[in-house]
């Protein structure tokens, strides 16, 4: 291959490789980018489901030793150290980094490989949310800020996936200059009908079939990991204050996570087990959105949720939480409802509006699928990922060439 028609050689690197947003984003970018313009391969800790997607997807992947989401001070060596070989021996133009602590790791390896080869790696981080937005002691977060801040400064780019995102990471210092905004895209999902996606959830809650096609209560759902930052314990007591005020409703939490057994209690303190379904991890989960009259999302942080666009694209009217990207996907009565965080009465309240005014949810779900639609597409972000990538490596797009240290 001549020198002016050579590949940009792209390495994506992702801590955990179970499936979410952010391996979502990974998994779309990856075997969507042109392959006569890009050579590209994905790293990624464990054995979980998107190295098995991308597998069958012809993308090649590669095993990070030693990495996971939890800090081990020794397998952070480790896994820095392997992180080193796997760029030194990869010798990638641009690796880009996915999650908080590969950030840190990645573009410490990537700096130390490139004086190694002696070959500019140009690094690429994408924010798909700040650590210390979690709820964590005070002391921790700003230790998390800071630690994020120096990944920050290793990184030649980074893309903030919401402009809450954005607007938090310009408050690191002496880099405002790299941050650029490119909203994540979706790529709408193949909807079952809502007969045929109720009838297959109904099978896996384990629930009685009758009424399920009749409509004689609404069903109510979400799509999310089981962990505190979904804030699906709110939702939870949000059910148990629907049920006392006499409405009759199912609610389906689509997701496995961390939470479940606590979850599972809860429901069963409330009396909640013929109205609350946990149908645990779901293969692809957005396919059974049109079994809902209302979609969800109760999040006490939030850069910017895949499930809420997607509920959009599915036609479907949805109350979310007033938290970091939320209110750029929903607008407070003019698409949906948005609620405060932490704050099951108004949950109740705004999911009881709903529940007794069809119209309303018509309106809405047509003005929140129209907005999804323009804004959220993947081939906007795609189109403006690649622009990014060639701006980052202006040489190499030019004429082949790449910077020598």
């Amino acid at each position: 291959m001549s020198e002016q028609n050579k590949k940009i050689k792209i390495l994506y690197v992702i801590t955990k490789s179970s499936w979410g947003g952010a391996q979502k984003y990974v998994y779309d970018l990856a075997v969507n980018l042109p392959r006569e313009k890009f050579e590209v391969a994905v790293a990624a800790g464990g054995n979980g489901l998107l190295l098995e997607k991308l597998a069958s997807a012809g993308v090649r992947t590669i095993k990070i030793p030693f990495l996971e989401r939890d800090i081990n001070p020794a397998k952070e060596i480790f896994s820095l150290v392997s992180l080193f070989q796997i760029f030194r021996k990869e010798n990638p133009d641009i690796v880009h980094l996915n999650s908080s602590k590969i950030g840190g790791l990645g573009a410490v390896a990537a700096r130390l490989a490139s004086f190694s080869t002696r070959r500019k790696i140009f690094v690429i981080f994408t924010a798909h949310g700040w650590g210390f937005n979690d709820d964590r002691f005070y002391f921790t977060r700003v230790i998390i800020y800071f630690l994020q801040w120096l990944s920050v400064l290793f990184c030649d780019r980074v893309i903030a996936v919401s402009r809450a995102v954005l607007n938090q990471g310009m408050y690191f210092p002496f880099s405002k200059h790299k941050f650029f905004l490119i909203y994540n895209g979706i790529l709408p999902p193949q909807f079952l009908r809502q007969s045929q996606a109720r009838r297959k959830l109904a099978d896996i809650a384990l629930l009685n079939k009758t009424g399920v096609e009749a409509g004689e209560f609404p069903w109510l759902g979400t799509i999310a990991e089981l962990t505190q930052n979904k804030g699906l314990n709110y939702l939870v007591e949000a059910a148990g204050l629907l049920k006392k005020s006499g409405r009759k409703f199912k609610i389906f939490i689509l997701g496995g996570g961390e939470d479940e057994q606590k979850l599972k209690s809860q429901i069963t303190a409330l009396d909640l087990e013929n109205e609350v379904f946990i149908a645990r991890f779901v293969p692809e989960a957005a396919t059974y959105l049109k079994a809902f009259d209302i979609f969800i999302l109760p999040s006490t942080t939030e850069a910017l949720a895949y499930a809420l666009v997607e509920a959009g694209l599915a036609g479907l009217p949805a109350v979310a939480s007033r938290v970091g990207g939320l209110p750029e996907i929903l607008e407070n009565q003019a698409n949906g409802i948005l609620v405060k965080p932490k704050n099951p009465e108004a949950l109740a309240e705004a999911l009881k509006v709903l529940i007794k005014n069809p119209e309303l949810r018509k309106k809405y779900s047509a003005a929140f699928k129209k907005k999804v639609s323009q804004k959220f597409s993947f081939e906007k972000m795609l189109t403006e990922t690649i622009s990014l990538y060639h701006r980052t490596t202006p040489n190499l797009a030019r004429n082949g060439s790449r910077r020598k240290l």
